[in-house]
Order: C-alpha cells, then structure tokens, then sequence
C-alpha cells in the first residue's frame, strides 16, 4: 500500500512538471514570426548599405516623405516599371522634383543572383538612370515593412509615419475603370494636408526571395 502511494505521488507530481513545461513552450514567441509595420504608426526605422557600400538610414531623410520600393533586377515586373513610360521611372523621376525621397530596397538573399550588387547596377546602368538601391539581404527591413512583391511600395510621411503601402498603380486591376497611381495619389493628399484616402492595396508582381518565411 505504502508503494502505491508512493508509486502515485511520483506520477502527480511528473504529470505537473510536464504541464509546466508544456505552458512554457506555448507561451515562447515563435522564432519564425514578423512583426509587420502598421498603417498610421512609425515606420520601422532601418539602416542599409547602397551599392557603393555607403549606409543609408531612413533617418537621414527626417522631416521628407519618403517613398520605399521593393525591387529585383530580373523581376519582370520591375522591367516594365522601368521601361521609358514605366509606372516607377516615371513617378520617382516626377517626384524627384517635388523633394520627394525615393528608395528601392532589395530583399532578396544572399545565394540569388538578383542580390549581387553588380547585377543591381547593371540594372540602371544600361538604362541610364541614377538610383538608391538599398541591400537587405537577410529580409530584416522587408519583414518589418510586410514587403510581398517587386515593386511593392510604401510611402513614409513628413512625420514619420506609415501613410501607404501597396502597389504602385492599379495596373493589374482588370476591372479598373481608369488608370490611378496609387503612390503619387497618397503623396498629393499628404501635401494637401489631407488623410490618404487609399491606404492599403494589393501589390502584384514577382515574389520577394526571402532566405526565409514571406512575412
């Protein structure tokens, strides 16, 4: 008798170590998961190296709006973005002129070849064009920002704060009755001192090459 009641003490109090250690786990974060910038709140900060090996922080451009697109250079998304009449060229170029920052970020890892800084330069070279090409090679920045596609766009306001995130136009929109640039309508209602009507949208285009998980 004595050994029985021994025997189930032994059993209780092993069955509550494993429910401790159980509760344990279940309160443990998950490694694998992001947390994703919201609309309205601060944009992650960041600091990245262009392809001249200069850092670049999102903190340098305080006071400016900012604008933030995801790109690969074999993207053909980004291609077409980038042709003489292309949505990105031309927008950033008219931008550009207004004091408007415009960065493009590049998640892609580090054992694609889209990730080469050579390959990103040749890129605008053969264009002609002078860009900020910013490397994020183990997707910490395109994480924080929930980048999904090239060119997925974000616009940061004179404040600081997340205004838009989304595709550069409606493009891709089959049912679109006339054509919007998504990007430069934020921009205008910032200026205007007006909320962004349209703040969220779906991207389209190819699908960031993380090393791991998409956000």
């Amino acid at each position: 008798m004595k050994f029985t009641i021994l025997a189930l003490a032994g059993i209780l109090l092993a069955g509550a170590a494993f429910a401790t250690q159980d509760s344990g786990k279940k309160e443990r974060p998950k490694s694998e998961d992001h947390k994703v910038a919201e609309i309205g709140k601060a944009a992650p900060a960041f600091t990245l190296k262009d392809l001249a090996g200069k850092e670049v922080s999102l903190s340098d451009y305080k006071g400016k709006t900012v604008v933030l697109e995801w790109f690969q250079p074999s993207c053909p998304y980004c291609v077409g973005t980038y042709k003489d009449d292309g949505a990105c060229r031309t927008t950033s170029e008219r931008l550009a002129k207004e004091g408007v920052v415009w960065l493009l970020v590049n998640s892609t890892n580090s054992d694609n070849p889209d990730s080469k800084v050579e390959n990103n330069k040749e890129f605008f070279d053969s264009r002609k064009l002078s860009r900020t090409v910013l490397m994020d090679t183990d997707g910490r920045v395109g994480h924080a920002y929930g980048a999904k596609s090239t060119p997925h766009c974000m616009v940061i306001d004179a404040k600081g704060n997340l205004a838009y995130r989304g595709a550069i136009d409606n493009a891709q929109e089959k049912d679109a009755k006339e054509k919007v640039n998504y990007v430069a309508a934020a921009i205008a209602e910032l200026k205007a001192e007006k909320p962004v009507s349209i703040s969220e949208t779906r991207s389209y285009g190819c699908g960031v090459k993380y090393k791991d998980a998409k956000p």
